[in-house]
């Protein structure tokens, strides 16, 4: 009986060498395709958690930790801008104890370094703050920074204030990358910002409505005179915000 002839391959074997090297790189390919949804992931989830409530410091400090984390820095702040832009009316810090905080004493106006945003709103980043000519100088008891990276904070049109970020984990110098990724977040933080100061507003003028029913009824029930007086100064002072209400009363 005539035996069929053995089948011969038409393609090459593969040798061990090609197939390790073969998956080596899927491997590779594999870890960098999981590393980039890592780095998209976190800005996401700072997103997210910046957006998470609607007290306005809260959120403020929430954006400050999301940035620090991001990019690794050991010290985040962020500076709001007084009214006429021109310094730093608040400065809500990351990284920087409530003790370190006291010793350093009152916060930075926007000289030197944290001033350059103020009067030219675009991304800035230094190898060493300390040697550059622009620095002002840190207070005593301040913590050594020498990385920094610092980016403007926009509410639509109007700069709110600055992100200024130090110290990148490892003594490393901050990336472009890193630029951009806290660009993208402080473009998220404004809406967030935004939100906080409409839902704030709208507790003030909830809390100013109930204020004033209150004192009218007692003026025209049957309190004492001083009574609704003392009631007036009070609401007032609470509705303010104030640390000092008075009443000055003109006696005929």
């Amino acid at each position: 009986m005539p035996t069929e002839p053995e089948s011969t391959s038409i393609l090459p074997p593969l040798s061990r060498v090609g197939l390790d090297d073969l998956l080596g790189e899927l491997m590779t390919r594999t870890e960098q395709i999981q590393a980039s949804r890592d780095r998209m992931r976190a800005p996401l989830d700072a997103v997210v958690a910046v957006g998470s409530g609607l007290d306005l410091r809260g959120t403020l400090s929430r954006i400050v930790v999301a940035a620090c984390e991001l990019v690794s820095a050991r010290y985040g702040a962020l500076g709001v801008l007084r009214r006429d832009g021109t310094a730093l009316a608040q400065f809500v810090t990351h990284g920087v104890s409530e003790e370190e905080r006291a010793a350093i004493g009152p916060i930075p106006h926007g000289h030197g370094i944290l001033g350059l945003l103020i009067r030219d709103p675009r991304p800035v980043r230094l190898g060493d703050i300390a040697t550059d000519p622009r620095a002002y100088g840190f207070p005593e008891h301040h913590p050594t920074m020498h990385t920094f990276l610092g980016v403007p904070l926009r509410i639509r049109d109007e700069v709110f204030g600055n992100l200024y970020l130090t110290e990148k984990a490892g003594g490393a110098e901050f990336t472009d990358e890193d630029e951009q990724v806290v660009m993208a977040l402080a473009s998220a933080a404004g809406v967030a910002i935004e939100n906080a100061r409409l839902y704030q507003r709208g507790q003030q003028r909830q809390q100013w409505l109930e204020g004033g029913a209150e004192v009218v009824e007692a003026i025209l029930g049957d309190s004492q005179r001083d009574e609704s007086l003392e009631l007036v100064a009070h609401r007032a002072r609470e509705l303010a915000g104030a640390d000092l209400a008075a009443i000055f009363v003109v006696r005929g």
